[in-house]
């Protein structure tokens, strides 16, 4: 592991081992009969790993009943603790950390591990929190943590002795805080501008591929899929395809190499597949040309345990791996460019009206939503003329350009807070205090 510091101890700060500083307590297991996805008055809500994020996110609650007043005690979400991952099947999720507030009335999970401040006066609870999120620090959290049973679990005994600097003045501990929180909020001023194009895309599909480009139709007509300009065909995905549509192969993956890439489910995001995501797996023998990844591709995901992510569609913009292939899990759409310009039927997969109609279809089983071949085939979608489509994805390619200048603007000042955080944290840049 890389050491957390590679510069001499600042001038007014100490250096301490993290076992020193801190205290530290386990969170909370139930069985799944306690669980509740509503809120009532004999249920406790629960924070677990996905509430874990830059900040504490509680738009999705778990909530448990027979939760003693012990339990609650023991492994309460407490102001000015911070909640960690201490066990993820993702290695690099361990040590994802975010700091309490605010007392609240929940457990944390036992996946989650708490630690505090053993003085707080001395070492304050938010320069600890950031502390955590030096790159070094949350690395050294993943890296060496142990893997059984498929899991990577958080090992104490390798970050223990991990030495925390800090301020010996809390008051230049708080103006470093103070900082990065200035990072923050300008992170999230950009974000909310990615949240607004990306509502502007959304109201404009639905717009373009029910009723087409605003102000060119005035006559409509009544369809299976609803109301539709005149002049627009209703035509089923199989009568678009240039091929056979097929899945990807089935072994069992890994995170990590050795083995064969394998675009899955967790490449897909918003409608992109993402090939920084693979995983490997072992091939018996060389993959097939049917079932090797290409650039241009388009995939369906045919089955998830979330029914709002099972039939998404991703279209892999970018080039995979050499010998990439596709999980069985994904269903790849060979669509005709001689009846439709290229990037159309990706972008109507994202269109809610499309989307909604084809997860309708799926059916569940254990524990797990899927979408068949037969359905897909058949499902019914309006199609206009071939300008109306070029038309068409030639506005949403200028919306999708916008957000993308805005993520690109997110990501750089992601990148200058982590340098921030760097160089504050470990006493290279010092804040200018008052005298």
């Amino acid at each position: 592991m890389r050491p957390v510091y590679d510069n001499d101890l600042p001038t007014g700060w100490e250096q301490r081992e993290l076992r020193s500083v801190s205290i530290r307590k386990r969170g909370h297991t139930w069985e799944k009969e306690q669980e509740s996805q509503k809120e009532s008055h004999d249920t406790v809500p629960v924070i677990r790993i996905p509430n874990i994020g830059e900040r504490l996110d509680l738009s999705d609650l778990l909530h448990l009943r027979g939760v003693t007043e012990e339990a609650l005690k023991e492994s309460a979400v407490s102001k000015d603790w911070i909640l960690f991952v201490g066990s993820n099947g993702n290695p690099n999720r361990i040590g994802d950390s975010v700091l309490i507030e605010e007392n609240r009335k929940m457990v944390f999970a036992s996946f989650l591990m708490g630690i505090a401040a053993k003085n707080p006066a001395e070492l304050l609870p938010s320069f600890l929190s950031l502390w955590l999120k030096i790159h070094n620090v949350h690395e050294t959290f993943s890296k060496t943590s142990q893997q059984t049973t498929g899991l990577a679990n958080f090992c104490w005994g390798a970050v223990k002795k991990l030495p925390v600097r800090f301020p010996k003045q809390p008051d230049e501990q708080r103006a470093i805080v103070d900082m990065v929180r200035l990072a923050n909020a300008a992170i999230d001023a950009t974000q909310s501008k990615v949240v607004a194009a990306q509502r502007l895309k959304t109201a404009l599909m639905q717009q373009l591929f029910a009723r087409g480009i605003p102000g060119r139709h005035t006559k409509f007509k009544k369809t299976k899929v609803g109301e539709i300009p005149v002049g627009w065909n209703v035509v089923t995905v199989q009568s678009l395809m240039a091929e056979r549509i097929y899945n990807g192969v089935s072994p069992q993956s890994r995170p990590n190499p050795p083995g064969t890439p394998i675009l899955n489910a967790s490449c897909f995001n918003d409608g992109r597949c993402n090939p920084r995501f693979v995983t490997y797996v072992d091939l018996d023998c060389e993959p097939i040309n049917d079932i090797l990844a290409k650039r241009g591709d388009f995939y369906v995901l045919r089955g998830n345990g979330n029914r709002d992510y099972v039939a998404a569609g991703a279209l892999l913009v970018d080039e995979p791996p050499p010998g990439c292939v596709f999980s069985d899990l994904l269903i790849k759409i060979p669509y005709s460019l001689e009846k439709l310009v290229e990037g159309y039927l990706p972008l109507l997969w994202q269109s809610q009206g499309f989307l909604r109609r084809l997860q309708s279809k799926a059916v569940s089983g254990s524990g797990l939503w899927k979408i068949g071949q037969r359905e897909i085939r058949r499902h019914e979608l309006p199609l206009p003329l071939k300008d109306e489509q070029e038309e068409i994805v030639s506005l949403l390619r200028t919306a999708d350009d916008n957000i993308a200048a805005v993520e690109r603007e997110i990501e750089a000042l992601r990148k200058l807070k982590t340098s921030l955080l760097q160089n504050l944290m470990t006493g290279k840049v010092r804040v200018k205090m008052e005298t």
